[in-house]
């Protein structure tokens, strides 16, 4: 997904014999919705989308020396 944002393809190479870890993730936010009442309303590529724009900004300002947020 980020690489379509990016406008990028990246060349990938593979240990197999390395761990492989988990196979996949799912967010359950039963409990969030519980107790604050609240669920997330942004879909997953627009959120991407807005996070890689920001930090392509903040990349911008910061290599033209500009101070960048730090918090």
């Amino acid at each position: 997904m980020v690489e379509g944002i990016a406008g990028v393809r990246l060349e990938r190479t593979y240990d197999l014999s390395a761990p492989q870890g988990v196979a996949g993730r799912n967010s359950d936010n039963t409990f969030i919705e519980q107790v604050l009442h609240w669920e997330p309303r942004t879909p997953l590529h627009t959120g991407m989308q807005h996070t890689y724009d920001w930090i392509a900004q903040q990349f911008a300002l910061r290599k033209a020396g500009r101070r960048v947020v730090t918090d």
